[in-house]
């Protein structure tokens, strides 16, 4: 999976950290590609396919970077994920497909 920063610069106004609004901004900059998941490190949460059945979901968090294998490969499987856009300002990662 190919991955990009999208690094927000120092100023006087704050950027936001809404995953609504991470997602508008990874779609304008990606189109056509769609999201299909995220990681919310911040929340400690995650659009999981397995919860979504109702199943015990099996992603654990890798403490010491911004790279969720199990997750990815989940979407890569699934969704067809093939772009990670992380946004480090909100400590967010949305997948793309």
């Amino acid at each position: 999976m190919e991955s990009i920063t999208v690094s927000v610069g120092q100023s006087q106004s704050r950027a936001t950290e809404v995953i609504s609004d991470l997602r508008i901004v990874a779609e304008t900059f990606f189109g056509p590609m769609k999201m299909v998941g995220f990681w919310d490190r911040q929340e400690d949460m995650h659009l999981c396919p397995f919860l979504e059945r109702h199943k015990e979901c099996p992603h654990t968090e890798n403490i010491s970077g911004e790279y969720f294998p199990s997750y990815e490969r989940t979407l890569e499987r699934e969704r067809q994920a093939s772009l990670a856009v992380i946004f480090p300002h909100a400590n967010v990662t949305l997948y793309m497909s």
